[in-house]
Formats: C-alpha cells, sequence, structure tokens
C-alpha cells in the first residue's frame, strides 16, 4: 500500500473496535486510545482521522512517531512528512527515524533539529547510509533518552541535558572541545566514536559505562595519546564500567608512555581480553583499580599461555587483587590451558574473595566429565570461605 492510498474504511472501523453500529472503543478515555494509537503504524495512525468526529483530531496527541524512509519513495517524502507533521501534534514525547541505504541524509538536518524542539524525552535516530547525518543537539529539559547511529554532532561549545539518563551513541563524531553536562545520566554506551576532546562534567553517582572505542586511527604522537587519556579520565569516578577488547588494546599500546586514570570509583569491571598482549595488561588494568570487588572477563583467543602465567605471577601485585570479592570468568578450554593458569591465580591470591564463578563454553558433541574439569581448575585458595563454581555450555563447533 502506498502512502497516497486511501483507508480502506470498514477495514479500520473493525480494527478499532466498531462492528454492526456499536463503536465501543471509541467509549474510552482519550489518553488510553492515545497510548493504543502509538503502536500503530504511522499511516494508520492518521488514518482513523477519518473515522469519525471522536477520531479526527486524536492523532495530532499520539506521543510517539517511528518513521523508516523505506516506507516513502525517497528521503525527500519522508522529509517533506516530518515537515508537515510537527505543526500539527501536540505533545510528542518519542521520536525514532531508520534512514536506509540511500543518498542526501543531510536533507534530515533541519527537521531532526524541529523535532529536538518539541520537548523530545525520547530521540532515536539510526542512519544506515554511507554518509554521516548532521545533527545540531539543543539544550532539551525535556530529553530523557539519546540514542544516534552513523551521525556527526555539529559544534557546541557546551550543552546541558538535565534529564537525559540514556546516551548510546555509535560510529558519532564529535566536534573539537565538546562538553557535556549530564547530571542524571545512568546509562552510557560510546561505541566506535571519532572525537578530538571530549568531557562529560557530570554523570550521576551510579551511572554505568560501557566503551567500546577503537582508537586505532590516532596516531603515535604524543598529543593524540594525551586525548585518549583525558578520554578515559572521563570515569575515574564511575561505579560500573565494561571496556572492550579493542580499548584494553588500545591501552596495552598506551602503556609505556602514558600512565593510566586512577578508576578510584570502579567497583565492578567487566572486561573482554582476546590475545595475549591484551591480558599481559590486566595487571596494569586492576592497579588502575584500587577498590575493585567485582571483576568479570571473558577470555577469548589465546596463543602463548607462558606470557599469561608470566606477567599475572611476575607483574600483578598482591594489593591490586587484595579487595576482589566476586570474580566471574567466561571462557573456553583451550590446548595451552591459558584459562587455568588465570583461575588458579585469583583463586591462590585473592585474600578476600568470596566467589569466583568459571563459565566453560564446551564444543557441542564433546564429553567431559564435571568433577574431574573442577579439580584442573582449582587450587589452594587464599580465603577459606571462598566458593568456587564451574558452570557449562555447549556452543556449536
Amino acid at each position: 500500500m502506498s502512502i497516497t492510498e486511501e483507508p480502506n474504511r470498514s477495514l479500520l472501523r473493525e480494527e478499532v473496535g466498531t462492528s454492526r453500529g456499536k463503536d465501543r472503543i471509541s467509549l474510552l478515555h482519550d489518553s488510553l486510545l492515545c497510548h493504543i494509537l502509538s503502536f500503530r503504524t504511522r499511516k494508520e495512525v492518521v488514518w482513523t482521522s477519518v473515522l469519525s468526529s471522536r477520531w479526527r483530531d486524536l492523532w495530532k496527541w499520539v506521543p510517539r512517531l517511528e518513521l523508516d524512509s523505506f516506507d516513502f519513495p525517497n528521503n525527500k517524502a519522508c522529509v517533506y512528512f516530518i515537515n508537515k507533521f510537527l505543526p500539527n501534534v501536540k505533545s510528542l514525547s518519542e521520536f525514532k527515524l531508520i534512514i536506509g541505504f540511500e543518498k542526501n541524509a543531510c536533507l534530515y538536518e533541519r527537521c531532526l533539529g524541529k523535532v529536538m524542539e518539541c520537548n523530545i524525552q525520547h530521540f532515536s535516530v539510526e542512519n544506515d547510509g554511507a554518509t554521516n547525518i548532521p545533527l545540531t543537539l539543543l539544550m532539551c529539559q525535556s530529553l530523557v533518552s539519546l540514542k544516534l547511529y552513523n551521525v556527526k554532532l555539529n559544534d557546541f561549545a557546551s550543552l546541558t541535558l538535565p534529564c537525559l539518563k540514556i546516551m548510546d551513541l555509535d560510529f558519532v563524531i564529535f566536534p573539537h572541545d565538546a562538553v557535556l553536562d549530564t547530571p542524571r545520566l545512568e546509562r552510557l554506551i560510546l561505541k566506535n566514536c571519532q572525537f578530538e576532546s571530549f568531557e562529560i562534567i557530570r554523570m550521576s553517582g551510579s551511572v554505568k559505562v560501557h566503551i567500546d572505542v577503537d582508537f586505532q586511527q590516532m596516531g603515535d604522537d604524543l598529543s593524540e595519546r594525551n586525548i585518549i587519556y583525558n578520554f578515559l579520565n572521563n570515569f575515574s569516578a564511575v561505579g560500573h564500567m565494561t571496556l572492550s577488547d579493542s580499548t584494553l588494546e588500545l591501552i596495552y599500546c598506551l602503556r609505556d608512555m602514558n600512565p593510566l586514570p586512577k578508576f578510584h570509583g570502579l567497583t565492578s569491571l567487566r572486561a573482554t581480553i582476546w590475545s595475549e598482549d591484551c591480558l599481559i595488561l590486566l595487571p596494569l588494568l586492576l592497579e588502575s583499580c584500587p577498590n575493585l570487588k567485582s571483576l568479570t572477563l571473558e577470555l577469548i583467543n589465546y596463543d602463548n599461555p607462558e606470557a599469561v602465567t608470566d606477567s599475572l605471577s611476575c607483574e600483578l601485585s598482591f594489593c591490586s587483587v587484595s579487595f576482589l570479592e566476586y570474580i566471574e570468568i567466561e571462557t573456553a578450554i583451550t590446548e595451552q590451558a591459558t584459562e587455568q593458569e588465570v583461575v588458579r591465580y585469583f583463586l591462590g591470591n585473592a585474600t578476600l574473595l568470596k566467589k569466583l564463578v568459571l563459565r566453560l563454553n564446551l564444543s557441542d558433541g564433546e564429553k567431559y566429565d564435571p568433577v574431574l574439569l573442577k579439580q584442573r581448575f582449582d587450587s589452594p585458595r587464599r580465603c577459606n570461605l571462598c566458593q568456587f563454581e564451574v558452570l557449562f555450555r555447549m556452543c556449536n563447533r
């Protein structure tokens, strides 16, 4: 059905509860009707205006607008619809736009700016096109959730988003010297972002941060390395953090040039380590987290178990693991038995460790004796009260 097709009135009446002259759904309160309409497509929502005078203006009060450019002949038609829709809408709180693999994505810049002016609470743009969409972020008192994919942010010196709780940014290009003030931010996800300098001056005390930024575009210049150091320093007071393998690889490369910031507030860390170089980084990482209590590691792609053993035994100080209370390790069983050395090190050195959970990914079809496997990994424990649990998951070859 094209955008210009007339609605099937009899079908619409059936869908909204009108049958044999009895219109039961129209007796519902406006707020409930608008909530129901928010789950319909934009075409269906607008078409309800032809049902009766009761429905004529209800679509203007629907709080959510979700659009996909594939539903339009081209980007110009989608932009035209947004520009025509916004002046009529009365209470828009949630906006989501998906843009397909089309040219001229920059056409959306102005209309997206108008959306930001609508006291929006949830704003999401997913751009699958070849070029970044330019976007101007405005000071929005009502914005609670911001999700952007493949977007280039226009210049701003300082931006305050007082109600923002969720910020999910993927393939986002930041302007130079960007400063954000997000005092209520509870969840921050940064993936594949580009920046020259980036500062967040305030976040909530309970914020959870996920960093998956590949810094490989950075050179060996000291000033560029300082940019990375300053970026990581944004999160020195964060309590919960997740670091990807690419981010850890960068930290490993920086080990001889800049010390890591001290993450004094960090109590819970999840990290993915995929190479022996990154695993050598583990001592450096733990030394930077003096108050860490919970550690979750995903161990993948080991090649050299001797490097792991030496780094943990010789470089990791006793103090850096003494505060750990809970450790979870997810890994496959390798011929080099690297994972065995890691588990035994923590069991033998973490003085306050209450529980260590080992999640083993086993190849589908292979048989293992659970008792023997646990014995293989177990070792004398520094803390007599420590529980050691081994869980198994079958994976396809």
